[in-house]
């Protein structure tokens, strides 16, 4: 059986990768990561950062539906995907003994799914014309005359790459007609249609790059686009929402196929690494993301006369005050349990270190939101509290990453990829900007802001910003003394809770005012522990590892000094 053959290169890839003796289970796979950094896990695996979070998503799929006879073979097929490119990477072997199909076929049905995509938009929404003024809505002129150039006869959409037409047809709007379809099948492999669908088309993109390329598939990408085509095919002959007819599509001569094979080499000179990504080109947002930043400005420089000064200051502890209040109506209910809480308290062995490990590593909910949190952009611009932004994005991801219906980004992958794109602070992001971060990132939501410093008062601001449409879906803040900055935060991890409806268990909400209760960092010390992870992202891991100890010494409950001195 199929999972019986990949079920042992799984084992024996990772009994080779990590030296697990035992069979692995998702549980294995969990352990593994919790003892090792994000670059440390791709490394080893042979795959980029940005790619872990699909790896994982096949990796639980398979798991989860593997003994489930409708699913079982559409999971076994995609996590095969991933175990074979893991294989070459290591000079493993891992090949299917017997195909279905064969590689024309493929190459067909590869031709067929892209077509039944094109005409399951033009059907939903209404004909060519219709399509045509709602990529207009949805995407800048420039891209629309672009596709219209590469067109033919047949609509805008064939002048489309297949990384944007999966956009266009996933786009929630135009999805909602095929969504009916998928919702009970088999193809639903992850928490929403979409997001099966949305990996579904990714794989068949990166086999499509592989003819393209004039490679030859493999056994295993063969009966993964079988798979995919038939499944897919059922399901539109089953519907009677449309007219499409699938198997119209595999008819195909040898002169077609070499035409479509040289378009596939043309598409793939333009075609983008991740499937979304080409929504960055979406229309400008009218919501300007900078609007915060230059209120801020203009605060700062109207401040100029003593009255506004008096009136600012007045006005931030009055918040202040109104926002403790609401704050302690949210606790109110767990006052009673937080004396109880020992066990996240005096952690400074090695053996609590590891506990405190295993509990941000805990298994998320399958419907936890995926949060990315960027730097917030030190709007004052006041050099003396710059490097607090990485003190401010790491206590916050601390706080959340405990949370079960809350899947933040690591820290570490955050920083690698701003590197790579070369944005430094949260003013450079800009709703299409944030998207595409967030969608390299693999999250749903980003959150990103901005603080300032007047006359002793800090002001921090928050925004949330939906990565699907790039829209800033809210925006709160918190202020108070900047002396007060670690309380300050903590009130800024339950605003978020509340802004993104987040639900918490008591345990959770336990673990959060136990960290609430630890002592409070100086200003000066979380000036300096920001600093340790500025050094660390340096790769001044000396420089860093002293500051850390030094710190841990005076507060060994702050958890994140405990991830930081762990990794170092």
């Amino acid at each position: 059986m199929l999972k019986i053959v990949i079920q042992k290169k799984l084992d024996e890839a990772f009994k080779q990768l990590f030296n697990i003796e035992s069979e692995l289970t998702f549980e294995n796979y969990k352990q593994i990561k919790s003892l090792l950094s994000g670059k440390e896990l791709t490394l080893r695996l042979g795959i980029s950062d940005s790619m872990l979070s699909d790896f994982e998503e096949a990796l639980r799929q398979y798991f989860q539906f593997r003994d489930d006879k409708a699913k079982s073979r559409l999971s076994c097929l995609r996590i095969s995907l991933w175990l074979e490119t893991i294989c070459k990477k290591h000079n493993l072997t891992f090949n299917l003994d017997e195909t279905i199909s064969n590689e024309e076929l493929a190459i067909k049905q590869v031709r067929a799914l892209e077509l039944i995509i094109r005409d399951l938009v033009n059907e939903n929404l209404g004909g060519s014309k219709n399509v045509l003024l709602k990529l207009q809505e949805l995407f800048k002129q420039e891209i629309i005359e672009k596709w219209l150039k590469s067109a033919d006869e047949t609509g805008v959409l064939s002048g489309t790459t297949f990384s944007e037409l999966s956009t266009i047809f996933l786009d929630k709007s135009i999805f909602k007609s095929i969504e009916e379809i998928v919702e009970t099948s088999q193809l639903k492999l992850s928490k929403s249609s979409r997001d099966s669908i949305r990996y579904i088309l990714e794989d068949v993109r990166l086999i499509r790059n592989s003819i393209a390329h004039n490679k030859r598939i493999s056994s295993i990408q063969i009966e993964a686009l079988n798979e995919y085509y038939r499944a897919i095919a059922s399901l539109i002959k089953e519907s009677k929402n449309n007219n499409i007819n699938p198997d119209s599509y595999l008819d195909l001569d040898k002169a077609n196929m070499e035409n479509f094979i040289s378009g596939l080499k043309e598409d793939n000179k333009v075609i983008i690494t991740h499937i979304e990504e080409i929504k960055n080109d979406v229309k400008d947002i009218k919501t300007d993301s900078k609007t915060i930043n230059k209120k801020s400005t203009y605060i700062i420089v109207g401040v100029v006369i003593s009255i506004i000064f008096t009136i600012i200051i007045l006005y931030f502890n009055f918040k202040q005050s109104n926002s403790t209040n609401e704050i302690g109506k949210d606790l109110k209910d767990v006052k009673e349990i937080v004396s109880g809480d020992a066990e996240l308290k005096n952690m400074s062995s090695t053996e609590d270190l590891n506990v405190t490990k295993e509990l941000n590593s805990r298994t998320k909910d399958v419907n936890a939101k995926r949060l990315a949190i960027i730097y917030f952009d030190n709007s004052g611009g006041d050099p003396n509290i710059e490097k607090l932004k990485k003190g401010l994005a790491d206590m916050l991801i601390s706080d959340l990453s405990n949370v079960n219906m809350l899947n933040i980004v690591e820290r570490d992958k955050l920083e690698v990829l701003l590197k790579e794109q070369k944005l430094s602070n949260s003013k450079e992001f800009d709703p299409s900007t944030a998207a595409k971060l967030g969608k390299l990132l693999g999250a749903q939501v980003i959150l990103s802001g901005g603080y300032f410093e007047l006359m002793g008062s800090l002001r921090i601001d928050a925004r949330f910003i939906d990565v699907e449409t790039g829209k800033i879906l809210k925006s709160d803040g918190v202020d108070g003394q900047i002396t007060s900055f670690f309380k300050i935060q903590k009130q800024l991890s339950w605003k978020i809770l509340k802004n993104l409806d987040t639900k918490i268990t008591d345990e959770e909400k336990r673990a959060l005012i136990a960290k609430e209760n630890t002592r409070a960092l100086s200003l000066i010390d979380l000036k300096a522990y920001s600093n340790a992870l500025d050094l660390y992202d340096q790769g001044k891991k000396s420089e860093a590892k002293k500051i850390a100890q030094d710190l841990v010494v005076k507060y060994p409950d702050f958890e994140p000094l405990q991830h930081l001195i762990l990794k170092l």
